[in-house]
C-alpha cells in the first residue's frame, strides 16, 4: 500500500492538491459511508455536508492564483485516522458541466452519441496518506453513486497535461481533443473520460485483491470487491435519499 508518486500540480484542475496537516475538519460535518481498517490505520469515506472542506480548497487554489469553479453536487471525503486527507466532487450533467467551457465541441460530441455524463471535480489528496486505498475508495463510491443514482455511463474530468499519464495508467481514462487553456483558471487542461461499464469490468476482475498477485498496476485492485457493492449502494441510498 505504498503511496502513488505524483508531481505537485501546476493548477487547481482535477490534479491532486496537497492538504496540509494543519487544516482540521469536524467529522460532525459529514456522514460515514464505509470504513477500511489497514495496518497503517483506519480509512473512512464520508459524505461531506454543505461546504465541508470548501475553505481548504479555496485557500489552496487562491495560494496558486486560481479560483474555484461552481460547487459540486456531491462531495465525498476520505478520513485517515480521523483527519480529512482527500476529497472528490461529482457533478450531474444538466447540459452544462464545467468542461463545456473549454471543450464545448468535444462535450457536444459525447452527448450526440447519447452518452450519459457526469463530471469528477475538486480531487484533493494528502500525499502522506495511504494514497492507493484512499483514491480507489473515493472513486468507487463516486462511480457507484453516479451510475446507479444518476444513470451516468461516462465520467469526464479535466486534468493538467502533466497528470494525463497518471489518469491513463492508473484508471485508463481516455483523452479527448487537444490541450486547451482552461478559461476559468488560465492554465492548460486536457479533457479525459472513463467508461463506467469498463470500470465495472475491472472492479469485477481485480477489486478487493489489493494487488497481492501483482496482476495489475492500476488502482482497480484497491477498489472494493464486487460483493461489497450492494452494501455500499444501500448506504449511499440511505444518505442521499434514493432507492438502492
Amino acid at each position: 500500500m505504498s503511496n502513488i508518486e505524483m508531481e505537485a500540480p501546476a493548477s487547481p484542475l482535477q490534479a491532486l492538491q496537497s492538504i496540509g496537516s494543519e487544516m482540521s475538519f469536524l467529522r460532525s460535518d459529514s456522514v460515514e459511508l464505509v470504513s477500511r481498517d489497514t495496518e497503517f490505520g483506519r480509512i473512512e469515506i464520508r459524505a461531506l455536508m454543505d461546504g465541508t472542506g470548501h475553505a481548504l480548497l479555496e485557500r489552496r487554489y487562491a495560494s496558486r492564483g486560481y479560483r474555484l469553479s461552481r460547487s459540486a453536487d456531491v462531495t465525498l471525503g476520505a478520513y485517515f485516522e480521523g483527519r480529512l486527507v482527500s476529497t472528490l466532487g461529482l457533478r450531474r450533467d444538466g447540459g452544462n458541466l464545467a468542461a463545456d467551457q473549454s471543450f464545448p465541441a468535444e462535450m457536444a460530441g459525447m452527448r450526440r452519441q447519447g452518452w450519459q455524463l457526469c463530471e469528477f471535480t475538486r480531487l484533493a489528496a494528502d500525499p502522506d496518506g495511504p494514497s492507493k486505498l484512499v483514491l480507489a475508495s473515493l472513486f468507487h463510491l463516486a462511480y457507484l453513486h453516479a451510475a446507479h443514482h444518476w444513470g451516468a455511463e461516462f465520467l469526464v474530468i479535466e486534468v493538467n497535461p502533466r497528470h494525463k499519464a497518471f489518469y491513463r495508467r492508473m484508471l485508463d481514462f481516455q483523452p479527448h481533443g487537444e490541450e486547451r487553456l482552461h478559461r476559468s483558471v488560465g492554465a492548460p487542461a486536457v479533457l479525459m473520460s472513463l467508461s463506467l461499464a469498463y470500470g465495472a469490468t475491472q472492479v469485477k476482475k481485480y477489486g478487493g485483491s489489493l494487488n497481492e498477485d501483482n496482476r495489475s498496476r492500476t488502482l482497480f485492485p484497491y477498489f472494493f470487491a464486487t460483493k461489497d457493492e450492494p452494501a455500499l449502494l444501500e448506504k449511499l441510498a440511505d444518505v442521499y435519499g434514493y432507492d438502492a
